[in-house]
């Protein structure tokens, strides 16, 4: 393979560490007071300033990020330096957020069916009212006040699936985080550990597969451990750089192919399959 190269700089720039935790600040502080002033009716003033301060950080953040600039990974020699998968956090707490609030609502229904508060019908007219008054609100602007806190909650189970896809989705990487790895200037694969260094020996290997969240070394009967490096969500651990998936397939692939595989990969596709000829 040809040796690697970094790639040029482009004239975005990155958010800032302080930036992220700032963010992470405002949005935390919000949803703390949202939740300590859970007992009232509707936000008092110093929820509003919170929301409008965790957005307006946000909006800020975005338009005028303050870190290096952003480096993006087009071609399978810019595949330089250690990688390593990452986890939305942000996203996997709202998601775990929007999943609890789903399986209160289902709690709560299935409690008042089964003691005899409620029957079927009523609560799927509970969920009607709110769903209705809900909308009336959002068309009316706040000059309308649907008095959905009358309502039982049931509409709430809605919240499981969107927030099971989304904990589904972001949990990938974490689950199948595989192992670091970094690629040396001259196209060589190390991978990281507790143990530090250790090269990564294709030959020793029967087969390789990527799948699109991971990418599998597997042994033959006699060779080594298996070897499972993350392929969703990897960056770069010097620039921030966001390796995709289908380059990290085409850099592997063509690494494998080098090294007598016979590989079976179509193009711009972020999976394959590599037999050790």
């Amino acid at each position: 393979m040809a040796e690697q190269i970094r790639p040029g700089d482009t004239a975005e720039r990155r958010l800032a560490g302080w930036q992220r935790a700032l963010r992470w600040a405002a949005w935390l502080t919000f949803l703390g007071l949202a939740v300590w002033r859970s007992d009232r009716v509707s936000f008092s003033g110093l929820e509003w300033l919170a929301l409008a301060a965790a957005v307006g950080i946000s909006i800020w953040c975005m338009a005028r990020p303050m870190g290096g600039p952003k480096i993006e990974l087009t071609d399978p020699a810019h595949v330089l330096g250690t990688f390593s998968s990452r986890t939305s956090w942000s996203l996997v707490l709202f998601g775990a957020a929007l999943t609890a609030g789903g399986i209160a609502g289902v709690g709560a229904a299935a409690y008042d069916v089964f003691t005899g508060r409620a029957t079927v019908a009523e609560v799927f007219t509970d969920i009607a009212v709110f769903v209705e008054g809900w909308f009336a609100e959002l068309i009316a602007g706040g000059s309308y006040d649907a008095e959905l806190e009358k309502t039982r909650g049931y509409a709430l189970m809605f919240l499981i699936l969107p927030g099971a896809l989304l904990l589904m989705f972001n949990l990938t990487p974490f689950l199948k985080r595989g192992r670091e790895f970094h690629v040396h200037p001259d196209g060589t694969v190390s991978l990281r550990g507790a143990a530090g260094g250790e090269a990564l020996l294709e030959y020793r290997y029967a087969a390789v597969t990527a799948d699109g969240s991971t990418i599998r070394f597997i042994p033959g009967p006699d060779g080594p451990a298996e070897v499972v490096l993350p392929q969703q969500r990897v960056f770069a651990r010097e620039n921030g750089a966001r390796l995709p998936r289908t380059l990290s397939a085409e850099f592997f692939a063509q690494r494998l192919a080098s090294r007598g595989f016979r590989v079976v990969r179509e193009p711009d596709a972020d999976q394959f399959t590599a037999h050790r000829q």
